[in-house]
């Protein structure tokens, strides 16, 4: 808080005080999943909803949470297990979120899903999130979508765009496959490991 020559309380500047507040709030919500107090994640979320829009929240909290403990499993400062009780915990607020969203608009529709092997499905969620509160029509498949599968779904929904998210090396690899199966539909493809 910076204070004015004539003694008064002057706000503070925006966007640094809602950027320090947004990492506060990540770093709180760390904690509790290190520690595996899901009480206390959902409380520092619902702050955080309380505060910013959905969109911030997911990207600034969720998704750079995610982020973080994926790295620090990496470099051996977090558990597998405190890892994928994060993504539990991220996970099942996006789908309240999805569930909370209002019907579609508009009449495009977008088919989302992971290749075969892909089980990492935080982003293809979050992305579903953020394209149906745009007001698209959204399908979304999850994990490990075999590419005869993923053909006869688009075959039935005729999408205007389907979505691909790998992760890995090995399953980055399994979208030339699905690719070559979904020939003659629009596709997009993304993920970590594109990056």
């Amino acid at each position: 808080v910076k204070y004015s020559s004539v003694n008064t309380l002057a706000a503070p500047d925006q966007p640094s005080f809602a950027g320090a507040r947004i990492e506060t709030l990540r770093q709180n919500w760390l904690d509790a999943n290190l520690a595996f107090d899901g009480t206390r994640a959902d409380e520092v979320l619902n702050q955080a909803f309380a505060i910013y829009p959905v969109e911030t929240v997911c990207s600034e909290i969720l998704q750079k949470g995610i982020s973080e403990i994926g790295t620090y499993w990496f470099v051996d400062k977090a558990t597998v297990q405190q890892e994928h009780f994060a993504t539990a915990q991220a996970s099942r607020r996006l789908e309240t979120l999805i569930t909370a969203t209002p019907r579609p608009t508009r009449k495009q529709s977008v088919l989302i899903g992971c290749p075969p092997g892909e089980h990492h499905t935080f982003s293809v969620l979050l992305l579903s999130l953020l394209l149906q509160r745009r007001g698209l029509q959204v399908v979304y498949l999850g994990a490990n979508v075999p590419s005869s599968k993923m053909r006869e779904t688009a075959t039935s929904i005729q999408p205007n765009l389907i979505i691909l998210a790998a992760q890995q090396l090995t399953t980055a690899a399994t979208l030339q496959s699905v690719a070559l199966a979904l020939q003659g539909f629009p596709l997009a493809y993304g993920g970590l490991i594109f990056n």
